[in-house]
């Protein structure tokens, strides 16, 4: 979409009264293709993180070695933004394919026996920088694979397989690990990834790239990718509510400390991590199945502040059971997610939806890390469950400026007309 194109992008346009069922996405072969692909990578990478803790450990006995490597997962999203625009500008299908295939060399690379630890690191960073790209470039594919009408349940699909999948992930690779061990776990995720590149590769159509490969430097192109977003004060809110995930990560961050101060032991850890997730699940299931788009883009205020406002209670510091409900209420109202990440691509041109998309996962992850390491440094002066709270005092604040702000543009918008980007003229 350039200034002057018809205005494709209202929303009104693209939803009917009627709900989807959240089966009737199957029906395409494509999605189950792209769904089944993003499962199992997904919970290979679960496995994955089980496995190097344990190995690293095993090697070092250190844990602040153990939490450098866990955090390699996670730092190289920082570039994502930058490199993302190589799916705007080559062909989806075969960026995803290409990327499935590399990772999954360099995940059973790190498996073999004898790998020194630095190269573990140095494999495990290269591995984790093409995530995002591969990220936004699956995320980029689905309003193409989708009618517009079908796309946010099919959305909501993806957000609650993601969510189960780390539940279970997580569950199962612990077991999985104790039993084979780590190495054998880390060479799984390998051939997951592998699986993943042949399902891509037999279930998506080729696509041509939405953009000319040499149409703009990377640079360039996030810089117009970052206006267009910033530019419009409903995809700022989008944004925000986006973002606004980091504050949910600071529960899950203090689940051992907090499960130690309900006299809670290891099994109360896990019932503490799975309670957001699992919330999350429900209500993922729930905004999709009874409400349709337009209903549920209206929800998004309330359900941001139902996220927020079980954790003040813990101010009280409950025990084990009233937590575990508490935090599973705030995972429900995180399905604000799902009209929020549908609304935000479906406005996006497709030229950019790449590049957009990691813009805001990345900041979805550097939050995400930041917020965990300021509710771990407040816990070790403050307790565990007062922390928990101060996070949804700042979250329910944060939500209140959204309300009287940005959010209360309206849900249908031209974005045409509230975003001028100048694009350079292609030669």
């Amino acid at each position: 979409m350039k200034p002057g194109d018809p205005p494709e992008t209202r929303l009104d346009r693209c939803h009917d009264s009627v709900v989807p069922r959240l089966s009737e996405p199957f029906a395409l072969r494509e999605f189950r293709g792209v769904w089944l692909a993003r499962g199992l990578s997904l919970m290979g990478d679960q496995l994955a993180r089980v496995a190097l803790a344990v190995l690293v450990f095993h090697r070092t006995g250190s844990p602040a070695w153990t939490a450098f490597v866990y955090a390699l997962t996670y730092l190289p999203y920082l570039a994502g933004p930058i490199f993302a625009g190589i799916a705007d500008r080559r062909s989806r299908r075969s960026v995803m394919i290409a990327l499935d295939l590399v990772r999954g060399v360099l995940v059973v690379a790190m498996a073999l026996p004898g790998v020194p630890l630095a190269v573990m690191g140095v494999l495990l960073a290269v591995a984790t920088a093409l995530s995002p790209v591969y990220d936004a470039a699956r995320s980029a594919t689905l309003p193409d694979v989708m009618s517009k009408s079908l796309y946010p349940t099919g959305l909501a699909v993806f957000t609650i397989t993601t969510e189960a999948a780390q539940v279970i992930g997580f569950a199962v690779g612990g077991l999985l690990v104790s039993l084979t061990g780590a190495r054998l776990a880390l060479a799984l995720d390998g051939l997951t990834y592998i699986a993943s590149a042949l399902l891509v590769m037999v279930a998506v159509v080729n696509r041509a790239a939405p953009m000319a490969p040499r149409a703009q430097r990377m640079r360039e192109s996030l810089r117009i990718a970052s206006r267009f977003v910033f530019g419009s004060q409903f995809l700022r809110a989008l944004l925000a509510l986006a973002w606004l995930n980091a504050l949910w990560m600071v529960p899950e961050g203090l689940a051992a400390p907090y499960a130690a101060q309900v006299h809670a032991g290891a099994v109360g850890v896990g019932v503490l991590l799975a309670a957001i997730p699992f919330g999350c699940v429900i209500g993922a299931a729930l905004v999709s199945r009874f409400a349709e788009h337009e209903r549920r883009l209206r929800l998004m205020r309330p359900l941001a502040a139902l996220a927020a406002a079980p954790l003040v209670v813990c101010f009280a510091h409950p025990g084990l059971v009233v937590s575990v409900l508490l935090w599973m209420l705030c995972g429900v109202g995180t399905a604000y997610n799902v009209p929020a990440n549908s609304g935000f691509v479906q406005a996006l041109p497709t030229e950019r939806r790449a590049q957009a998309i990691a813009l805001v996962t990345t900041g979805m992850v550097l939050g995400q890390g930041l917020a965990v390491l300021a509710g771990g440094a407040l816990a070790d002066v403050w307790n565990p469950a007062s922390v928990v709270a101060a996070t949804g005092v700042v979250a329910l604040a944060v939500v209140g400026v959204l309300w009287r702000t940005w959010l209360r543009a309206p849900a249908v918008i031209d974005l045409s007309a509230e975003v001028q980007v100048a694009e350079p003229a292609v030669s």
